[in-house]
């Protein structure tokens, strides 16, 4: 098997792996447990275990749906099993007999991915434990949720002033790739909600000569 490049990580999470393939993550998990791809089980902190994705599986990933035109079950998994033993830097077509299958514009759309992805995390500081913005306190998933829930861009950097428009969509971006467990964020802001509240109610318990 390659052994990942210098700087490159072991492996890429499910989300990660769906980020970088711009899938939605349900749909992704489906076509991984239909495909012949068998992605690395690992520990995380606390004993969890999750499927991590190696680079040639998510080259094949991409190129899945042209292969599923083109051959037969049989046939893609034997592809599969060449392409895993193919190092990295020949990693320009998987041979299997007389057959070759060209996969350098797969090769070259999950390189520019991986790198797109490294560059959103060098945006988000991960050192204390809770994702945020880095040079700010703001977490990252916060935002992220604000624009889940309807909320422009304009709008986060209205009520977040200190924020770029770059780090709002690095954020969101983060986010999609590195999913918040447990209790989500509110996907509003306390100032959005105050603007969009029915306040005229109010006026029945103010003092008219203040």
């Amino acid at each position: 098997m390659p052994t990942p490049q210098d700087g490159e990580p072991r492996g890429w999470t499910t989300a990660e792996a769906a980020f970088i393939l711009e899938e939605p993550l349900d749909l992704f998990k489906k076509v991984v447990d239909r495909s012949p791809v068998k992605p690395q089980v690992v520990k995380q902190g606390g004993g969890l275990k999750v499927r991590t994705f190696a680079f040639d599986d998510l080259v094949f990933l991409h190129a899945l749906t042209d292969l599923i035109k083109a051959f037969t079950p049989e046939t893609r998994e034997n592809l599969y099993v060449a392409l895993k033993r193919t190092p990295r830097d020949k990693l320009r077509e998987v041979a299997l007999g007389s057959l070759k299958y060209d996969l350098r514009s797969h090769v070259q759309f999950v390189q520019v991915k991986t790198r797109q992805l490294d560059q959103l995390a060098r945006q988000i500081d991960t050192s204390g434990g809770e994702a945020v913005i880095k040079g700010t306190s703001i977490a990252a998933h916060r935002i992220a949720a604000l624009l889940d829930g309807g909320t422009t861009v304009a709008e986060v950097l209205a009520d977040y002033p200190s924020l770029k428009e770059h780090q709002v969509l690095a954020a969101k971006a983060y986010a999609e790739a590195n999913p918040k467990p447990g209790r989500p964020y509110p996907k509003t802001t306390a100032k959005a909600a105050l603007r969009s509240a029915d306040l005229s109610g109010l006026g029945a318990f103010l003092d008219p000569k203040e």
